[in-house]
């Protein structure tokens, strides 16, 4: 008889969502992967064998600059008492490496401003000794469920604390121990002796007054050399949102003629010695080999190719005697010359194998973690390649985290899934999906704020209100959520194009004048003028402006929204030809099924029905659009 060991620990959202910055998401991922695989290791030493994930695999692939490990796994052993004396070993070295990890982040950047705190040792001390819950069982190896059992019992540490709060972790105590309203004199200057101590300024800002778990994440990447063993190559200058969202600009600028890519020298020649304007790109594979006549053009930071945040004196400081206008005027030229811009948004994906635990049960883990292994070691690449010039977070077990340039987004998700797919067909495991949630979000939206809207989209809406196999995307602004698409991955993605992608081709060419294609004026017209007829309140889009919505049951069928968009869309502009006339109207026909198409979603409301939404016309538009103003 065997026994399995399951394991787990958390908090995952507690610790990965809450994020500032792009690179405080990448470190708690990757902290939380390495932390997953010291416990395996510790299983492992201990004569298990970790059947879920992989361990050997993922021992192999370690070097991967993002994520790997997911943050339970399952032991094989031969008897009980072993299967519990590893339980007990995983989880000593589990908290024994993260206070290895946080004793290298305390002496190299806290250790000297301590004593001018009040209690910051003690603070610490707290904090990182009762951050971590975990959790292990052990049976036989047909009970799949000993964790969710173990979950109904447990005991979690009480988080509620002093004083002034961390302003990335709310509910933790920041570190310097002085109350604000009472001795603000002593809390600043406490703060201002730790980012003494750093050698850029930067990674730790005027208002950021954080707690020991935030701390340990923001500076991890500086001491994982000598923590870990291993130096993360340039992970201390990760891309940030506002970067992202620039690299459909600057893909269009790399096969530009010699006029652009000389202005580009020039203007790059002008900010790259301002502080933080030299960005680390290298895991951008789209940027890579730029024309050499670019210059440092394709190392500049977001904040210097975007209009807005160069206008921001706090969020894009420079050096004194800068003159602020003459950059300004000299990114207006470019934008000029190239008929185009940077942009705001970019995309935010997240994916998760559905119903996991049933195809454990029914097929074995050894066999599910087979098809997840592969999966975890192509997608990367789908996300990171050349053509998608996206970065890939975290890819572990069945669920993937990404961020990705707006213009690829949609064709990567479709393509993940894909590769989720085939992962299990190939061992003829046919009935194993994934679901998606995809956000398209505002460069100064909070990032925890973006990373909770996509769980939500992924969890409520793709899961449990489209019944799964379906992807959910949403448009995040600072204002909030403007519009919401649910679809069936069946409906979404087919012979390797999603269903978005010709709508939006006509879009383009309509506004490029190169045929008649969507326009804006048609799309805001049947918004305006269908709105009511669509209305269903029980059904509607999040955001407070919801598309008008109607449910399959109401009256019009896709033969009757057809006639009714082709009216609309021809309307005045028949040409008196009959022959022509004709031509025109057939292909209005196939343009607006295309569109009707999209317009359908997964009714999150009524399972196993279709809704009527323009969220879906809005949603074309705004992708067109590359985001940028003017868009939804």
């Amino acid at each position: 008889m065997k026994f399995h060991l399951h394991f787990t620990f958390g908090p995952v959202q507690g610790f990965v969502a809450q994020a500032r910055r792009t690179r405080d998401l990448y470190a708690g991922s990757f902290l939380l992967s390495h932390l997953a695989l010291k416990a395996m290791e510790a299983a492992e030493n201990a004569r298990g064998n970790v059947i879920l994930p992989n361990f050997k695999k993922l021992k192999d692939i370690g070097t991967q600059q993002h994520a790997i490990a997911p943050n339970r796994f399952v032991a094989k052993f031969t008897d009980e008492m072993s299967a519990a004396g590893a339980g007990r070993k995983a989880a000593d070295a589990l908290r024994s490496e993260w206070q290895n990890i946080a004793e290298k982040v305390w002496s190299s950047f806290l250790a000297k401003a301590a004593n001018i705190g009040h209690g910051t040792r003690e603070i610490w001390d707290c904090q990182i000794q009762n951050f971590w819950e975990i959790a292990w069982a052990v049976g036989d190896e047909n009970e799949t469920d000993l964790l969710d059992r173990r979950k109904n019992w447990r005991t979690p540490p009480l988080t509620s604390q002093p004083g002034d709060h961390c302003t990335l972790m709310g509910q933790w105590q920041e570190l310097s121990g002085f109350i604000r309203s009472k001795n603000c004199r002593e809390q600043d200057d406490f703060w201002a002796a730790v980012r003494k101590g750093m050698q850029n300024q930067l990674d730790l800002e005027e208002d950021e007054r954080l707690c020991a778990i935030a701390f340990v994440k923001r500076f991890f990447p500086v001491v994982a050399g000598d923590a870990i063993g291993r130096k993360l190559d340039d992970m201390d200058h990760w891309p940030s949102t506002v970067s992202i969202a620039a690299v459909p600009w600057l893909k269009r600028i790399k096969n530009a003629d010699g006029e652009v890519l000389a202005l580009c020298k020039n203007y790059a020649d002008m900010v790259s010695n301002e502080p933080g304007a030299l960005a680390s790109t290298a895991r951008i594979r789209v940027l890579q080999n730029f024309p050499g006549s670019a210059g440092k053009f394709p190392k500049l930071s977001g904040n210097f190719l975007n209009r807005t945040t160069l206008k921001n004196e706090r969020g894009t400081p420079l050096q004194a005697g800068t003159d602020r206008t003459k950059l300004l005027h000299e990114l207006a030229k470019l934008e000029e010359k190239t008929h185009d811009r940077a942009g705001n948004f970019y995309g935010l994906l997240l994916m998760d194998g559905d119903s996991m635990g049933q195809l454990i049960r029914e097929h074995g883990p050894e066999n599910v973690t087979r098809c997840l292994t592969d999966f975890a070691t192509k997608v990367p690449d789908l996300v990171e390649n050349a053509d998608t010039g996206g970065i890939c977070i975290y890819a572990g077990g069945d669920d993937l985290l990404a961020m990705l340039p707006l213009d690829t987004a949609l064709a990567a998700a479709a393509a993940a899934r894909e590769a989720y797919c085939e992962a299990f067909r190939v061992t003829e495991i046919a009935k194993a999906t994934i679901s998606a949630g995809l956000v398209f979000a505002h460069y100064r939206c909070a990032f925890s704020r973006v990373l909770d809207y996509a769980h939500k989209l992924l969890d409520n809406v793709a899961k449990d209100g489209a019944g799964r196999d379906a992807i959910a995307i949403g448009v995040l602004k600072p204002g909030g959520a403007t519009c919401q698409c649910v679809k069936k991955f069946t409906d979404f993605s087919k012979n390797g194009t999603n269903c978005f992608e010709p709508l939006i081709r006509a879009y383009q060419k309509e506004a490029n004048r190169e045929s008649r294609g969507l326009s804006s004026s048609f799309l805001y017209n049947l918004r305006e003028r269908y709105a009511e007829l669509f209305d269903d309140k029980g059904a509607r889009s999040a955001g407070r402006n919801a598309g008008a919505a109607q449910t399959e049951d109401a009256p019009f069928d896709d033969e009757t929204l057809t006639n009714l968009f082709v009216a609309e869309y021809l309307h005045g502009r028949l040409d008196k030809d009959p022959a022509k006339a004709n031509e025109q109207r057939e292909a209005a026909k196939k343009l607006m099924s295309q569109l009707i198409t999209i317009c359908w979603q997964a009714d999150v409301a009524y399972p196993n029905k279709r809704r009527f939404s323009l969220d879906g016309a809005r949603l074309v538009k705004f992708l067109a659009l590359d985001g940028k103003e003017g868009a939804e």
